[in-house]
Formats: structure tokens, sequence, C-alpha cells
């Protein structure tokens, strides 16, 4: 069924579609074990600390890098107003350069030619880009999108059609925990299913959603995140923050053996331990001594430090699951050249992969729902600064080879 004739649809009127509400009446689960096969659910229940601070580095970089659309000259200025493309974005967009943006912009950007514009507001495709409904910012949107891609490795959006329109009205992002592929025998999927589960589910054809998922070489339905990656780490890390907090709130081992010489009964030590764990126990007893009378003697218990949940390794293998420079992690790099360096491969190597995989499926299943398809491109800019002085030690070469002129040099400096 064609997801513009479908019914229940709700253009900007500061309400989500109906069916997402009816997916999410009952919010709750259980604490997940630290043992416990990796779930989305879990995952997402489990995102804080190391995790949380590498995922949102992540999605942030992708929400602030510019996403930008291009039109065909003539074709742009029908629809909105319209700029010119510098050179050097003119390179990035065609693949010109050791790093470009997504198979698809470069294709489209290949049947446009030379004679394309940026689009600027208002068209309808940058303003639902931008502010994706009325409960969320595009900013956030596109945060949210890359979280829930990173922990889960899916991202499920739902364009709602404005019925008066006949576009895309609201973009609404389905929660990855609450939403399953229905699989089919015929192609890919049949449909998704949003919601907990029983009279609550509801479905959605697949036209209806744009799915987003990373690799997974063990799924043709489902992506496999960065979370899944590394989910024996952060059990590790959870187990060792219990262990600490256990230690700290309850003194969990002993740290010293008592050893009564004289003979007591076993009522008189009892009554003995009792005492020493009222007047020691707990963070507020910390520092305090304990005075007694008799033939006693205290023997330290000498036990190994441990190394399970080791902090600085599983800090370092969670920043490597992430594709984050653990630099950034804990601000331990004084060196601006390796701060830079650092910061160079991870804008190329990760960032620039999920902006991507993002403008690709955009191109690829939300432009069309516009009706201009084939006319259009969405690109993300180049994430990854330019090498200012290599580019100049360029451009004097080609100037000097007599391959560039003056006037193409100083233009394409800007």
């Amino acid at each position: 069924m064609d997801m513009r004739s479908k019914a229940n649809r709700r253009g900007r009127n500061g309400r989500p579609p109906r069916r997402l509400l009816e997916g999410t009446v009952r919010v709750g689960a259980a604490a997940a074990s630290l043992l416990r096969p990796f779930d989305a659910e879990s995952a997402l229940r489990r995102l804080g600390g190391w995790m949380y601070a590498a995922a949102m580095i992540n999605a942030q970089a992708v929400a602030a890098t510019p996403l930008r659309l291009y039109a065909r000259r003539g074709v742009g200025r029908r629809l909105a107003a319209t700029r010119a493309v510098d050179r050097q974005r003119r390179r990035w967009l065609g693949g010109d350069g050791p790093l470009r943006p997504s198979r698809c912009v470069v294709e489209k950007i290949a049947q446009l030619g030379e004679d394309f514009e940026e689009v600027a507001s208002p068209h309808p495709a940058l303003m639902l880009l931008r502010s994706a409904n009325a409960w969320q910012s595009g900013y956030e949107l596109t945060v949210l999108r890359m979280l829930y891609l990173q922990v889960t490795g899916n991202a499920y959006l739902h364009p709602a059609i404005d019925e008066a329109l006949g576009v895309p009205g609201d973009l609404w992002l389905l929660p990855s925990q609450w939403t399953r592929v229905i699989p089919s025998r015929t192609r890919l999927a049949d449909g998704y299913l949003y919601g907990l589960g029983g009279a609550d589910t509801v479905r959605f054809e697949p036209e209806e959603i744009i799915h987003l998922r990373l690799p997974n070489p063990s799924s043709l339905h489902y992506g496999r995140g960065r979370a899944e990656a590394v989910w024996t780490a952060l059990g590790l890390s959870e187990a060792k923050r219990r262990m600490d907090v256990a230690k700290f709130e309850n003194h969990a081992r002993p740290d010293f053996l008592l050893v009564v010489r004289s003979g007591a009964s076993a009522e008189t030590l009892d009554r003995f331990e009792k005492q020493i764990d009222a007047k020691l126990r707990g963070a507020r007893n910390a520092g305090k001594f304990l005075t007694i009378t008799g033939d006693v003697s205290a023997t330290p218990m000498n036990l190994p430090v441990e190394q399970i949940g080791d902090p600085t390794r599983v800090t370092e293998e969670i920043a490597a699951g992430f594709g984050v420079p653990v630099g950034k992690l804990l601000s331990q790099d004084p060196v601006r050249a390796n701060a830079e360096a650092a910061d160079a491969w991870w804008l190329r190597d990760t960032v620039l992969p999920y902006c991507r995989l993002d403008e690709e499926m955009l191109n690829e299943r939300l432009l069309p729902l516009f009706g201009v398809e084939g006319e259009l491109v969405l690109a993300y800019d180049n994430p990854v600064p330019a090498n200012r002085d290599f580019d100049l030690r360029r451009r004097i070469g080609l100037v000097r080879a007599g391959i560039m002129t003056v006037n193409e040099a100083r233009a394409e400096e800007g």
C-alpha cells in the first residue's frame, strides 16, 4: 500500500501519529543481569558512563556537520532560494579527492553535472530536517538517531505524511528497543512491529520506515551496534563499579583477621563481631578506631588487588569499540599535535562513515517522498578539516606548472 494513501496521518499539529503513542502505553522492564546476552533494551538501560560519553561525542559530531540540499540549476530556483557552490565543495561532492561523500551522492552529483547549486530554506525537505516535528528539533533527532544506531545497531525513522500537502510534514524516530522487523519469504521484510507486545503493538508497512543499520555479518534484518561489540567490557565495567560501591558502603571484604587468644565462647565472639560491625561499617564510620580490652591481635589479610574490570583497560576497549580516541574521553594528552592527529583520524574513520550512511538513506528513502526524484541531492559537508598547508603547497605547484591559473587558485582558496 502506498504510504501517501495510508489513513491516520498527522501533519505538523504538535502530536505524534496515534500509532506511535499506542505502541508505548506501558513502559518498564526488569533490570538486566551483567551476564545476560546482548539485547537492545539492556544496552540502552546501560547507556551511561564511558559508553554514554563515547556515543555522545560521535552523535554530536554528526549532528553538528552541515547537511545541505543541492539541485539542478533552474529546478532549485523554482523551489526555493539558491546560492552558488564554491570550487572546493564541488570537488568534495564529486568525489575528487582522497575523501569523498557516499557513493549515492557522488553518482547523483555526476547526473546533475556542473550545473547545480545549493538550495536554501524554505524548501520543505530542509525545513523537515531542521525542525523534525513539534516536539524535537532536527539537531536533537539526529543526535538520538546516532545514539540508537551506535548502541543498538539500528535506527528507525517514520516520515508522517501531511495529507494536505502530500509530502512529509513530520519526521519521527521509533525507539529501537521496541521496534522489530517482520521477516518475509519473498522479500527482505514484510513490515515493522512497534510496541511492547500484545494489543499495544502496531504495524508499519516497509515503505513507512526508513531503517538505518550498521553492518552485521550475523543478520540480514538487524544491525550490529558498537555496544554489542564491547558488551563484555561494559559488563566488566559495571561489575567493577558495583563491587567498588559495595566495598565503599558495606566494606565487602575483611582487611584484617582478629585473633582472640583467650578462650572465648561462640556467643562472646558473635557479640564482639556485632559491636565492630555497628561501629565501623559504612562510609560515615570510615577512619574511626576501636579500643578493646583483652588478648586480641589484628592480622592483615594482604589480599591481592583485583584485576577484574581494570578501569584503564575497560575505558580503552570502549573507546576503541566506539571509534573515539581515548584522549577525548580522559583528556590525558597535553600535546596539541597528538590531539589534532587523533581528531583527524576520528573524524575520518568514525564521523565520516556515519555521515555517509545517514545521507545515503535520506537520499534513497526520504527525498523521493517530495516528488522531485533525480533533481535533488542531500549531502553532508566534509567533517574532516582541510590540511591548509598541503592545499597551499598543491596550489603553488599547480600554478607554477601552468596547470592552474592564479585566478583559479584564488577561487579555490575562496
